[in-house]
């Protein structure tokens, strides 16, 4: 989690360069919600919907495919208070096993997946 009083810029925070993408977020997601985000990022990179990157890791993270929905949790333009910032890279492993603790969290990886899907 990152305090912030004043934020430079957005793009210093939210960004793709082609091994790593990131978003900063007001609310954070469960932790399987990003890890299922960041793979489908990286495994559906080329068949993705919505063509700029960050707003389409936004929207993993946020378990819809409506930009508008996706948006109400990033950070806005001169915010100030709270953000996490979420980022993973194409060559990272991650394989210890997560809980998935909540309906929730179970409906959120499902609309991932379902909007994943060609």
């Amino acid at each position: 989690m990152i305090k912030a009083s004043h934020i430079g810029s957005k793009s210093e925070l939210i960004y793709y360069d082609g091994n790593c993408v990131s978003q900063a977020l007001i609310n954070l997601p469960p932790e399987s919600v990003i890890r299922q985000a960041c793979y489908i990022f990286f495994q559906n990179f080329q068949k993705r919907r919505i063509k700029n990157p960050t707003l389409y890791f936004l929207s993993l993270l946020n378990s819809t495919n409506q930009i508008k929905k996706a948006m109400e949790n990033s950070i806005p333009d001169g915010y100030t208070g709270e953000f996490y910032i979420i980022q993973c890279c194409k060559d990272e492993d991650i394989s210890d096993v997560i809980s998935i603790e909540t309906y929730e969290e179970r409906l959120a990886l499902s609309k991932n997946s379902i909007f994943s899907i060609e």
